[in-house]
């Protein structure tokens, strides 16, 4: 299993996504399920993230929040692992966004504009405003669940 899925999504190569930030951070904080289970893939190299400075921002921000150090302790060498992968390995992009493409929540246009610009081929995200979208041109936007099981096709239990 280990070996079919390096081929299928190793560097380079491996299958480039937008990662919202609460997928992120509830598969940094929560170590199973669907968010788990793409934050490890990424970790392990298996998919490429796209990001861009005001989301790795929004991810820092979040994750280094002295409430979530204090309640998921036993975490934190998992955040300073996604940290350093973001930093080192993630694709980084401008992420600005030249048009609207979320009429309701005009904040997650970054994410787009990051997915667009990156060549992205999925925004992962639990945000309903841009699941809504479901896609934009070839761009798919789901849901980590949905991301887990239709492209890395692991069962959840």
């Amino acid at each position: 299993m280990w070996l079919k899925r390096w081929l299928r999504f190793g560097q380079p190569g491996a299958l480039r996504l937008v990662v919202d930030t609460n997928v992120l951070i509830s598969g940094t904080i929560v170590i199973t399920g669907a968010s788990a289970r793409i934050v490890d893939a990424a970790l392990d190299r298996w998919l490429c993230l796209i990001t861009c400075p005001v989301l790795l921002s929004e991810y820092a921000d979040v994750l280094q929040r002295p409430h979530i150090a204090r309640k998921y302790t036993q975490i934190t060498q998992r955040v300073d692992d996604l940290l350093d992968y973001l930093q080192s390995h993630a694709i980084v992009v401008t992420g600005i966004p030249t048009e609207q493409f979320v009429p309701a929540d005009p904040d997650d246009d970054v994410i787009v504009a990051t997915a667009l610009e990156g060549h992205a081929a999925y925004i992962v995200s639990g945000d309903q405003h841009l699941l809504d979208l479901q896609q934009i041109h070839s761009l798919r936007i789901l849901t980590p669940r949905d991301f887990v099981a239709q492209v890395l096709k692991e069962p959840l239990v």
